[in-house]
């Protein structure tokens, strides 16, 4: 029963600091100022990020979103990115708030999530 409450927190505190999660160096900013290991490389953290990534969206998405905040690439205009996927403005900004969505409340944001804030 514990186990389920805390997940349920979890997925609360999530959802309540996902908005300040769009670079990575916020999460690295935060990750020091939380109790994880001060020894945890910054390469660790982005592999685990993009595994998420992969692991739940698709190659569009993926690629869009990562174009979009510039992860591992330059990051690009909306409408570069819709130039480059042949989709318009609206629908690449739509793909991004609905990748954000599936990213929010997978697992592995969960897992990333009771990793950086762990006591």
């Amino acid at each position: 029963m514990m186990e389920l409450f805390d997940e349920e927190n979890a997925y609360t505190a999530l959802a309540e600091q996902w908005e300040n999660y769009g670079t990575l160096n916020y999460i690295e900013d935060e990750r020091r100022e939380s109790h994880a290991d001060s020894e945890v490389e910054r390469g660790e953290l982005l592999h685990q990020i993009f595994t998420m990534i992969r692991n739940t969206l698709t190659e569009q998405e993926t690629d869009i979103l990562c174009s979009y905040y510039g992860l591992q690439t330059k990051r690009l205009s909306v409408k570069s990115i819709a130039v480059k996927h042949a989709l318009t403005e609206s629908r690449i900004l739509k793909i991004v708030r609905e990748s954000e969505r599936k990213l929010q409340f997978s697992d592995e944001a969960i897992s990333i999530w009771k990793y950086l804030y762990r006591k």
